[in-house]
């Protein structure tokens, strides 16, 4: 009896368990705002059958409330072979009720709160890796697009680089910006904001929405073809020493290009005044760097495969940014510009710049961009101006002194600019037989490779004398004086 006692009360209680987890759960369904009331419910008992097949006789009561919807459980009674000592649940609270409620009310906002937090951090987690891969898809982008081309140090071996692989037609860095954009810029192409006229047309100083100041020049007449073409090629040459072309626009009325703006103008509002005589604001190292960097970036022009000639190199296409870094402009238009009458300030400026071997523009090659940088160190070391208004005739201008005067070793010396020191005038004597080596016969000039590697040796042996470079020089913004 003992034993099946031991084994009947488990069962029974195992019984009355899933009963009252049963009428819990339907009890806890309707349960309403009854829940809230302080004071005792007055409750009926009716009986709820739970249906068990079993020895033992079950039965489960419920309770309702007369004056709600909600259901509550008041007690369960149960009998096993008439004994009625088995313990039975008794009646439950109102008050645990209410504090079980409120434990689970208050375990389903807390479950809520902690999933809201999960979905936002997973959704910030999904943006920032959306938002990095989408950078890194950009980077790659402009990488294959827009790849630098090597520096000039790497593009003195005898491996030539190629344009077309380097960028090809489709791959370019070049804005095509808006009409719209480019009158805001230029304030309707106001005649305030010309800064000066070259051979391409009006230069105009303008603000882009970005808030880039940049050089617009603008052609409206003697179109060119295949204008856009040769934007996109030049628009793939990259080099420190070389102005950087930002965009372009063509229409059927005008043309125009929009390059970096460089704050220190052009390297002869450093030279020599409005007569084109010496101001002596360059020293001899500032004069030697500026040198050393054009010629680096006619060297890397040259590097190219094919080679491109600048065709158009002048005192007054070598700018200076802010740390009188100096960057070649104007180049790669030489296709271009044969297409129209060539149109510039002074005649007489470009022929002096043109080497005299020069049949046709069509002829032009990387010894005739020597002879151009040979009379740029000219104008460099002695400070004046090729051809200014103190000589009478063209004949008189600075490379026919140079020549006239290269026959006499003393002779040299009369070419160096008077405002540099007697310690400067080793360098500057060098820097005057490299200039006529230049503009010598066109067999007889050396390459930019070979013009670069002789600038950095007499850049090392004057080092010593400049161990403190002159930073007295102040950074002169002549955005009046751009592309002059």
């Amino acid at each position: 009896m003992r034993l099946l006692w031991g084994i009947k009360l488990p069962l029974l209680i195992f019984i009355q368990l899933l009963c009252l987890s049963k009428l819990y759960a339907e009890a806890l369904f309707t349960l309403k705002g009854s829940l809230s009331r302080s004071q005792q419910l007055g409750c009926s008992i009716v009986k709820y059958p739970c249906r068990m097949q079993w020895p033992c006789r079950l039965n489960c009561y419920k309770l309702k409330d007369p004056g709600a919807f909600s259901l509550i459980l008041c007690g369960i009674a149960a009998k096993v072979d008439g004994n009625n000592d088995i313990p039975t649940l008794t009646p439950v609270q109102e008050a645990q009720v209410n504090r079980q409620g409120e434990r689970r009310a208050a375990a389903a906002t807390v479950g809520g709160v902690a999933a809201a937090l999960l979905v936002i951090i997973i959704v910030v987690i999904v943006y920032i890796c959306l938002m990095r891969l989408k950078r890194m898809m950009r980077q790659t982008s402009e990488s294959a697009s827009s790849m630098p081309s090597p520096t000039v140090e790497m593009g003195r071996s005898n491996n030539s680089l190629q344009v077309n692989e380097l960028c090809p037609y489709y791959a370019h860095n070049a804005r095509q910006l808006t009409i719209l954009e480019l009158e805001q810029a230029t304030r309707c192409f106001n005649q305030s904001n010309i800064v000066g006229e070259d051979r391409f047309g009006l230069v105009y100083q303008g603000l882009l929405q970005d808030g880039s100041i940049v050089a617009i020049k603008r052609r409206i007449s003697s179109l060119t073809t295949n204008f856009i073409r040769e934007v996109r090629k030049i628009s793939c040459i990259h080099h420190m020493n070389l102005v950087k072309l930002i965009g372009y626009y063509e229409d059927g009325y005008q043309q125009l290009l929009v390059y970096e703006h460089l704050p220190n103008g052009h390297v002869g509002n450093h030279l020599y005044d409005s007569e084109g005589l010496p101001i002596g604001k360059l020293d001899l190292w500032r004069r030697l760097s500026i040198a050393l960097g054009a010629s680096k970036g006619l060297e890397h022009l040259h590097s190219l495969d094919p080679p491109l000639v600048h065709t158009n190199f002048r005192t007054r296409n070598v700018f200076l940014d802010g740390s009188y870094t100096a960057k070649v402009s104007d180049y790669g238009f030489g296709t271009l510009q044969r297409e129209v009458d060539q149109a510039a300030a002074s005649s007489s400026c470009i022929d002096c710049f043109l080497d005299p071997e020069l049949s046709s523009p069509e002829n032009y090659t990387q010894q005739s961009d020597v002879y151009s940088f040979g009379v740029f160190l000219l104008e460099l070391i002695s400070g004046c101006e090729v051809y200014n208004r103190n000589m009478s005739t063209l004949e008189e201008n600075l490379v026919f002194q140079a020549k006239a005067k290269a026959k006499d070793s003393d002779g040299l010396e009369k070419l160096i600019d008077v405002t540099l020191g007697e310690h400067e005038k080793h360098g500057a004597r060098r820097m005057v037989r490299l200039a006529l080596l230049c503009i010598s016969k066109s067999y007889r000039r050396p390459s930019m490779g070979q013009i670069v590697e002789e600038l950095e040796r007499i850049q090392r042996e004057i080092a010593p004398l400049y161990s403190q470079v002159n930073e007295d020089i102040g950074v002169v913004t002549l955005g009046s004086e751009l592309f002059q």
